[in-house]
């Protein structure tokens, strides 16, 4: 994902397409957590049947590593990117949970005995720092994938073979998706993180293999055959939702824990995966070239670790003012103000379509938070320039 650094300016110069394909990833996260507000193509193509290995998939494709790969300098330049962010966004919206818990109970929240440990054992089991970043299970998973990826490249590089290491991975993703259909929950706990790493790693090998091979094949199709590979995508997954005992079956809901594949058939996950990419892959290059030159789109997609880990809180600061409104100001109709004190998780829903304004507040409330960041940051640069410049 398009963060920080030469990797974000690099997207911004020459791959366009996959900067709005990753702008595109982050609006559906937002917007599956709003129970899809606006669910693009979601009736057929749902969002949890391939956002998150969609993510793998744009990381595999930047991925440069080799034989040649420095692995100490390459893990530096992992954890500057991935692992201090992930490490900063989870300890301000820690802040933001205990505001938002004060703001709801009246009351300050003591930290619980035990709760740094709980927290560590969660970061690398789940990946999740706090309740409001759930999300960023993800960042911890793809700082794993990538680096047992670099590991292997290293060991490997002058014997790989893509499309054999593709056909091995794809074997261990199988054999997670048999674990977790029958093992229970708690048999996986300290075993999510690896097994996580092999459910990612066909993805991260087809990103790579799409860039050396596919993309100057795909990007040539004329526009009616990319309409017709995407008419025959949604036909596909409506054939196989006809086939499946759930029409959901197609999708799976909690990859950080390894939970919801209801699917009877292991390789759902891999081919609802294929299926998304593919065709939200297609769409992109078919129409996306206006949206490609989108300032906002660009800022969006080099900013999507700060969408991630705070659109939660921003949906929560949205009803801590609903919750205020309604008890200070008029009653604001069915606001449920006892469930939002229990759950980060409630959303007011006087009618469906107020779902969009959390959509927009979970978006724009995290890129504005980055903005005025950016500008802290560079008044601070210039203070310190200035100070530390030598008197004329």
């Amino acid at each position: 994902m398009c963060t920080i650094g030469l990797m974000a300016e690099r997207r911004r110069k020459s791959n366009k397409k996959f900067m709005l394909l990753s702008a595109l990833g982050i609006f559906m996260v937002v917007d599956s957590h709003t129970w899809t507000a606006f669910n693009l193509f979601g009736s057929f193509i749902p969002y949890n049947s391939f956002f998150m290995p969609m993510f793998v998939f744009i990381s595999g494709y930047f991925n440069k590593v080799d034989s040649s790969t420095k692995l100490g300098k390459y893990t530096l330049k992992k954890l500057k990117t991935l692992l201090l962010p992930y490490a900063g966004i989870s300890l301000a919206v820690f802040g933001l949970q205990f505001l938002i818990n004060w703001f709801k109970t009246g009351e300050i929240q003591p930290v619980p005995s035990g709760y740094l440990l709980y927290t560590l054992e969660n970061v690398i089991t789940t990946g999740t720092p706090n309740s409001l970043a759930t999300p960023m299970w993800f960042v911890i998973t793809l700082f794993a994938t990538l680096m047992i990826y670099a590991l292997l490249k290293k060991l490997l590089g002058r014997i790989w073979n893509s499309y054999i290491m593709l056909a091995i991975f794809t074997g261990l993703h199988l054999g997670v998706i048999y674990l977790t259909k029958t093992s229970g929950p708690e048999d996986l706990t300290y075993w999510l993180l690896p097994l996580k790493v092999l459910f990612f790693l066909p993805f991260l090998e087809m990103g790579i293999i799409y860039r050396d091979h596919l993309e100057g094949l795909h990007t040539k199709l004329t526009g009616g055959v990319k309409i017709g590979i995407m008419a025959v995508l949604l036909l596909f997954n409506v054939v196989r939702t006809m086939y499946l005992p759930n029409a959901y079956d197609v999708a799976f809901d909690d990859i950080g824990e390894l939970s919801g594949f209801t699917s009877p058939y292991i390789v759902t996950p891999l081919i609802s995966s294929i299926v998304g990419i593919l065709f939200w892959l297609t769409l992109v290059d078919l129409i996306g070239k206006p949206l490609q030159e989108s300032r906002f789109i660009n800022f969006m997609s080099c900013n999507t670790f700060w969408i991630m880990g705070f659109h939660i809180a921003f949906f929560n600061i949205l009803n801590c003012i609903l919750m205020f409104i309604n008890e200070h100001i008029v009653d604001v109709l069915y606001f449920d103000t006892e469930f939002f004190r229990e759950s980060e998780w409630y959303r007011w829903e006087l009618v469906d379509s107020f779902k969009m304004v959390y959509v927009v507040i979970g978006i724009l409330g995290p890129l504005g938070l980055k903005w005025i960041f950016d500008k802290l940051v560079l008044a601070s640069g210039k203070i310190f320039k200035k100070k530390a410049a030598p008197h004329q």
